[in-house]
């Protein structure tokens, strides 16, 4: 005999989570370290403590970066309790994300929740093991020991030639 269950939203994976008031938030960024310059994905997960499915829930963004505002949204209708946005961080350092809930429901106030989002320089977002649009590691390890490996031998070569053309300098001396 089967038994009725509830299915709620899977929670996103890797996620920042919070709790404040009555609401659960989860954020979650692609890649999972920013990298300046470039496109970066903001995920949001708000559910109720009750893990009740919301709605057309309200809220605002805001993203700053020491205190001074970078980008902020109207009010948007959350649906289903997941949104997704774009934003392309100019400079590296580290950014507040604050996601304001317009809860008109359970406190009819203006609950803000912040998360921390670093975003690192280019160059070192290419080398970072957590960004899905890096290069891969193993890669960046294979080209710096290729390129090692090249300075190497040429060197080799070099100094073979030195002294080679030092033995027969010598030898026509005698």
């Amino acid at each position: 005999m089967f038994t009725i269950t509830s299915a709620y939203a899977d929670s996103l994976r890797s996620a920042l989570p919070q709790r404040i008031g009555n609401y659960n938030v989860e954020m979650k960024t692609e890649p999972m370290t920013p990298i300046s310059t470039q496109n970066a994905k903001i995920f949001l997960k708000i559910s109720s403590v009750n893990r009740d499915d919301l709605v057309d829930l309200p809220i605002i963004i805001n993203i700053s970066k020491d205190g001074v505002r970078q980008g902020t949204t109207h009010p948007i209708f959350v649906p289903y309790g997941h949104y997704t946005d774009e934003f392309i961080f100019k400079e590296p350092g580290i950014y507040a994300l604050d996601v304001t809930i317009l809860d008109d429901v359970y406190t009819t106030q203006n609950l803000t929740v912040t998360f921390p989002i670093t975003v690192v320089t280019p160059l070192f977002g290419y080398f970072s093991l957590s960004s899905s649009s890096s290069v891969p590691f193993i890669e960046a390890i294979a080209i710096v020991a290729s390129t090692i490996g090249v300075i190497l031998i040429y060197k080799r070569k070099r100094r073979t030639k030195s002294i080679e053309h030092t033995k027969t300098t010598h030898e026509d001396r005698y």
